[in-house]
């Protein structure tokens, strides 16, 4: 079994272990995000906070914890995170740990900042777009991603074997889902923000789509839902292209040096192999 000790911040409130932590001298700086940050908490809110370390001392990422017996989000950082931001001259990936890191700087709301680097650095990144936007080839993976998990979903869902349709319904919700929320917001060059941002934004700019988003998640027979995930599909991609048709080749590498280039020269690689 792993180990699951009780938190020590259980009966502590948000300032009283904002204030513990402060208080150590491996703590360089601590940022409330999300409804903390901008404290809008409702009674089911939880909290989230990012503790910027002066170094790492074992491997921290993301920790579960409760403060004030409410589920809290810890994410870690380092201090040398923190500089790379004040130093880059580059724009950062916005998907790269110091890229959200600087994401969380600009939406949450500095609590503590040892040596004022934090604020250093949040007034750089206020001072222009140092977080590198969203292009067409980001849309371009997917719009991969998406007709991939279709088409194999599709494949299960027209077998007669129980076991292939049981695979396919589990596709849909395992993968699906979220596999197209994301390329949604992806080919419109949106930030995913999480699933209340993403709830928030369709509601106000594609009532439709969250519409058909409910109907499926709501459905309980199999054929419609794949009906309506198809739907999903062809809508969240709208911007950028259709659903695939015919039997085409494509490929892809996802590693950060692929380029439109690169994919056709792949391609014609493909031809030269094959022929």
């Amino acid at each position: 079994m792993f180990p699951l000790p009780h938190a020590t911040t259980a009966d502590l409130t948000l300032d009283e272990t904002l204030a513990r932590l402060v208080r150590h001298p491996a703590v360089d700086g601590l940022i409330t995000i999300g409804s903390t940050g901008r404290e809008t908490l409702t009674p089911v809110s939880d909290y989230d906070i990012v503790v910027v370390l002066s170094e790492m001392p074992l491997p921290l990422g993301v920790g579960i914890t409760y403060i004030d017996h409410r589920l809290a989000d810890v994410l870690f950082a380092t201090a040398t995170q923190v500089d790379e931001i004040r130093a880059t001259t580059e724009q950062l990936d916005p998907n790269a740990w110091v890229g959200r890191l600087a994401r969380w700087l600009l939406d949450g709301t500095i609590a503590s900042d040892r040596r004022g680097a934090l604020a250093e650095a949040l007034l750089k990144l206020r001072s222009a777009e140092w977080l590198k936007p969203l292009g067409d080839f980001d849309g371009y993976g997917a719009w991969i991603g998406v007709n991939y998990n279709l088409l194999h979903t599709r494949r299960l869902m027209q077998s007669d074997d129980p076991v292939y349709r049981a695979a396919g319904e589990l596709r849909i919700a395992m993968y699906g889902v979220m596999n197209v929320m994301l390329a949604y917001f992806q080919v419109r060059r949106l930030l995913w923000e999480g699933d209340k941002a993403a709830i928030r934004h369709l509601m106000a700019h594609d009532p439709a789509f969250f519409r058909l988003l409910q109907d499926l998640l709501r459905s309980s027979e199999p054929r419609r839902s794949f009906r309506l995930y198809e739907q999903l599909c062809r809508r969240a991609l709208a911007p950028i292209g259709d659903l695939w048709q015919g039997e085409p080749t494509v490929l892809w590498n996802d590693s950060a040096a692929a380029t439109p280039q690169s994919v056709a020269g792949a391609l014609a690689f493909w031809e030269e192999l094959v022929r």
